[in-house]
């Protein structure tokens, strides 16, 4: 793996260890990317099963009844 990716993912797991639940969107602001680039860091994480996503939300504004 690439030494650029070595730390993102390190910081990536320092911060939801220490913060536990943490959105795509605080971590892009911590690490200073897109947080397109964050969903794609962290389903690549997900998948290797380095840490698990456990919640899904929806936006205010686009809730419906189901």
């Amino acid at each position: 793996m690439q030494d650029w990716w070595y730390g993102i993912e390190h910081e990536i797991l320092d911060c939801v260890r220490t913060c536990r639940d943490v959105t795509p969107a605080e971590l892009a602001r911590k690490l200073r990317m897109s947080e397109a680039g964050v969903n794609s860091l962290l389903a690549m994480m997900a998948a290797e099963g380095k840490i698990q996503i456990r919640a899904v939300g929806a936006v205010p504004d686009h809730v419906s009844a189901c």
